[in-house]
């Protein structure tokens, strides 16, 4: 806390300077949606800056005045503006740029350029919704699936989004939703994210070796920043689907005169079991005259299972230095159906019965958050930014059963009712509490420091409950009981410091107090970069990433539908990770990127669930317990990446290498392959505007095969004549590879004016060469009749065939 209050008295400081400013915003004309790294600059003076991810700039201590001011970034028109600049006061100038359809490279600076020369850190990569919507997709456009595509991601399969990050799982990556940590992001079990991709502004991805504002994680960091909604216009999407429909809306806010703001509102669902019951209703309806008709052939719901979500924004501006944000995500699994039948009262010898029963299986998972920011602007160069966001991940399976049996014994109609009821629920859920204040201080042209503190409090309740009841009698057990509650406190400061117009560092430390543990763990972090040209830089970066969470799920399953999350308790060791990352970047003039970056990452206490162990019986008692059960894991990941990304012109697109090893090691297991490691990894994306009306997208995979443990063959033992016992002799873990992976996916969009707004049709194709994938292999033990022995056989599974979707955009 004296770290704190220190950092906040440094930052206050800057009221006693007296300095010039010209700050201001810049946004899109037509939308109001802000402009990342557009150049603003006085004119014949050399003097300038690139406005931030909000679309914010300040200029400080320019030359005094009449100055033309002037704006301008890659496929917009310029603006100059005359001002006139007195020595030490603030001018305040928001600009808002239309679009240009003739780009002319003279007069304008692209965000590349500006995004070049400004972030100092490597394997920093952002994605904008032309990028993610273009890509051909599994059915419809994903984030997840994009992001796939860049070097140093990994995947397990086609059936899985998950990202595996230079050596890391899925659990090791911080996903966050405007900054608010989303704990499962998946929808299906992972086949896609939850994320609505027309919602979507631009995302932010950190494949390793991020700065000191981000703690937590060991691994990446992937931030989903939503659009803000249109502050001129009322606006609407829909898309149609063979999965889902999905529509969003958006528009501006105003509450009077001085406080006015802008709205976005996006929501999805799937719709094959209302498909599914609307066929099944007509077959019944058609069957209805039929003799042999019974209505319990043909039940009300077919397809059990359903998708949705919803994202929203709102923005207010109390006053010009005052605004209030509010973001939200809600979204759900469902797998629901139940059964019940009626026999009406019959006679079975002397005694007369009557019985119902029913069961029920309601499996809800998803995750719900929502978050509040405010931002003040104290002055020009100092900024806060303070934010709540509470996250919850949630998943529950309730399975009851009701029996109601009723006998008659006599002729005067006495009769006795047997009722029983049973049942489980498993569940676990984790509230996430997260208190953060953020301070930007732009002290100087060379320095602009960002300090601030953050407060995460997580609960964790995991619980199994098996209920029974008959009549008046009841009875619970619950087996697995798990409450916990972590705590993290941490303090962070970073300066970007200009050390001359060719070398700039950013040094950075985060401190992290955890409950759990009664520690401070320390962070130091520091990247450089080094302009060897103005179009070529040398960057690096080392760090220290410590992590207080883990998931205890299986490590070696291809599918699984639900993420147990856990904090480390007092036993289990904080686990973290050190980076180290060299690269080199040259941007052509076409705004071409050139991006290669080797690394190496050390880990330690990553934690590996003994799967054997988690049901347990203990003197005759059962139990369930999953958290004290790992084995204590090492492991490094190295690798080279080579990027070339092309985001300007008619072809857009990018080609990705990574040459990559990854090494665990357990208690009993020695240096091994983890299972989603793959030597080589070659992605080619590229999106053609062929027309002012159609696009071409093409996406090219090719990687080594994951590694797989194989069965070499078994033994017998008999124990009579007859019957023997088989097992299977395993060979060393993960010491074979499956066969190189291949798919080509193609898509053809083709946009229209439809009513007051457009229309899209888009066809897409996976896996067009129908390449066999192997997901795994299973085995058969068969009888060889010209041996006389049992021999292993194996066949493998495959991943997508080639699969034709299709579906319509409209705006409006």
């Amino acid at each position: 806390m004296k770290l704190l209050f220190l950092i906040t008295f440094i930052l206050f400081q800057s009221f006693l300077f007296s300095q010039g400013y010209i700050y201001g915003f810049v946004r899109e004309d037509a939308t109001g949606e802000p402009l990342a790294y557009a150049n603003v600059f006085i004119q014949g003076s050399g003097v300038g800056t690139a406005t931030n991810e909000d679309g914010y700039y300040v200029i400080i201590n320019g030359p005094p005045g009449s100055v033309d001011l002037s704006v301008s970034i890659i496929g917009y028109e310029m603006i100059t503006q005359s001002i006139s600049l007195p020595i030490d006061k603030e001018v305040r100038l928001d600009f808002h740029l239309k679009v240009k359809v003739i780009e002319t490279m003279e007069i304008s600076v692209s965000a590349e350029r500006q995004q070049f020369e400004r972030e100092v850190l490597p394997s920093m990569i952002t994605m904008d919704l032309r990028e993610i919507k273009v890509m051909p997709a599994f059915v419809e456009a994903d984030v997840f699936r994009a992001i796939q595509h860049l070097p140093g991601v990994q995947t397990l399969n086609d059936f899985s989004s998950a990202l595996y990050v230079r050596g890391s799982t899925p659990d090791q990556n911080l996903i966050m939703l405007d900054g608010i940590t989303v704990y499962n992001p998946f929808h299906i079990g992972g086949v896609f994210s939850t994320f609505n991709t027309d919602a979507i502004k631009e995302a932010d991805f950190h494949a390793g070796g991020f700065s000191a504002r981000y703690g937590g994680r060991m691994g990446s960091i992937l931030n989903i920043i939503n659009r803000e909604g249109n502050t001129e216009e009322f606006m609407g999407k829909a898309n149609i689907s063979m999965i889902s429909s999905k529509a969003l809306l958006e528009g501006p806010l105003h509450i009077n005169d001085k406080i006015e703001g802008s709205w976005m509102l996006a929501a999805r669902r799937t719709y094959f079991d209302k498909i599914a019951d609307a066929v099944m209703y007509m077959v019944k309806k058609n069957r209805e005259d039929d003799p042999d008709y019974d209505p319990d052939d043909f039940p009300d719901h077919v397809f059990p299972y359903y998708f949705y979500d919803i994202q929203t924004k709102a923005n207010l501006d109390i006053t010009q230095d005052h605004r209030l944000t509010f973001s939200g995500f809600y979204g759900d699994d469902i797998l629901y159906f139940s059964h019940e039948t009626q026999h009406d009262r019959h006679q079975q010898n002397s005694i007369a019965h009557s019985s119902y029963t029913k069961s029920v299986f309601d499996w809800k998972w998803g995750n719900k958050t929502t978050s509040l920011t405010w931002r003040w602007i104290i002055n020009p160069g100092l900024i806060m930014k303070t934010f709540f966001a509470d996250s919850r991940y949630r998943f529950h399976i309730d399975m009851d059963n009701w029996l109601s049996e009723t006998y008659w014994y006599d002729e005067e109609e006495d009769s006795y009712t047997n009722t029983e009821e049973s049942g489980f629920d498993i569940f676990d859920i984790i509230e996430d509490n997260t208190l953060e204040t953020e301070f930007t201080w732009i002290a100087s042209d060379k320095h602009k420091i960002t300090s601030g503190f953050q407060y995460k409090k997580v609960d964790f309740d995991l619980g199994m409950e098996f209920r029974w009841v008959e009549n008046s009698l009841s009875e619970t057990y619950r087996p697995l009981d798990v409450r916990d509650q972590t705590i993290e406190q941490s303090v962070f400061a970073e300066d970007h410091w200009k050390v001359n117009n060719l070398l700039t560092l950013l040094p950075g430390l985060r401190t992290t107090y955890y409950n759990l543990h009664n520690k401070i763990y320390i962070d130091p972090r520091l990247g450089g970069k080094y302009k060897l040209t103005n179009s070529l830089a040398l960057k690096l970066n080392i760090g220290r990433y410590h992590q207080f969470l883990t998931i205890a799920n299986p490590q070696d399953v291809n599918f699984h539908f639900i993420d147990i999350w856990m904090g480390l308790t007092e036993g289990l060791p904080a686990s973290y990770a050190n980076h180290f990352i060299i690269g080199l970047e040259y941007l052509g003039i076409d705004n071409t990127l050139f991006r290669v970056e080797a690394y190496y990452k050390d880990m330690y206490h990553l934690l590996t669930l003994k799967q054997s162990d988690v049901f347990q019986d203990t003197d005759g008692e059962f139990k369930i317990d999953p958290f004290n059960e790992f084995y204590d894991t090492d492991g490094i990941a190295k690798g080279i990446e080579l990027l070339i990304k092309k985001t300007t012109g008619k072809v857009r697109g990018w080609f990705g290498y990574t040459y990559a090893d990854i090494l665990k090691q357990t208690e009993v297991d020695p240096w091994f392959h983890p299972k989603y490691d793959r030597k080589h990894t070659v992605d080619f994306v590229c999106d053609w505007q062929w027309t002012k009306i159609t696009h071409i997208s093409s996406a090219i995979s090719y990687s080594s095969g994951n590694p797989f443990t194989p069965i070499l063959g078994h033994t017998q033992q008999w124990y009579d004549n007859e019957h023997a016992q088989y097992q299977l002799i395993m060979d060393n873990k993960n010491s074979q590879r499956y066969p190189p992976y291949f798919r080509w996916d193609v898509s053809f969009i083709r946009r229209k004016p439809f009513l007051n707004g457009y229309r899209e049709f888009y066809i897409q194709i996976i896996n067009i060469t129908n390449h066999l994938n192997v997901l795994t292999y299973i085995y058969d033990n068969k009888y060889d009749e010209y041996t006389g022995e049992y021999v292993i056989q194996r066949s493998g599974i495959p991943m997508f065939p080639i699969m034709p979707t299709f579906g319509m955009r409209f705006e409006f």
